[in-house]
């Protein structure tokens, strides 16, 4: 049991790490569409509202990339104090519902983090924990999108391998505009 927890820890952890966003423009990047009316990353954490930053600096960001006919998109929103939500839709296919933490086999991920001096805690929905077994799986609605940014809806109950903890994340909405 040991081992699973690092390996889960390890895929969390990189998983953070490659879906991260460095975002710090105003919030409205003056697009017309989907994002025109500025940035927003927001849930209830077992209750309690998170919202991403968007002062001093807007501390949401997201990408939409395609490699080798494989369509990925990412999303972040942070706090001032480092907490975040992210997500890792592998295969996006335009709007829909996608599902994290049902399988093995499904590479979709999202997950809440709490930062604690120079560490993380981690709460998430991935492949690897669909092995923890009894977990409500993710569910990431991607309602709009167009060449600018996606919006949409989230929910998910976060799993921590360090403490073997969970949190229920809901009323998640996001609007973001794609990096350039």
């Amino acid at each position: 049991m040991k081992t699973f927890k690092k390996v889960l820890f390890l895929f969390v952890f990189a998983a953070a790490l490659v879906s991260c966003s460095n975002d710090d423009d105003s919030g409205d990047s003056g697009n017309s569409g989907t994002n025109g009316g500025g940035e927003s990353f927001s849930a209830k954490i077992d209750g309690a509202d998170f919202a991403a930053s968007t002062d001093p600096a807007t501390l949401i960001g997201a990408t939409m990339s395609t490699n080798n006919g494989t369509t990925l998109l990412t999303a972040q929103g942070s706090t001032n104090n480092g907490d975040f939500i992210n997500f890792t839709i592998m295969n996006y296919n335009g709007t829909g519902t996608y599902t994290t933490g049902d399988d093995l086999s499904n590479p979709n991920l999202i997950q809440y983090g709490e930062l604690n001096g120079t560490t993380a805690n981690v709460w998430a929905s991935n492949l690897a924990t669909a092995a923890v077994g009894g977990l409500q799986a993710g569910q990431i609605n991607v309602t709009a999108q167009d060449e600018n940014g996606a919006e949409g809806t989230f929910s998910f109950e976060g799993y921590n391998a360090a403490d073997m903890s969970t949190k229920m994340i809901t009323e998640g909405q996001f609007k973001v505009s794609f990096d350039n």
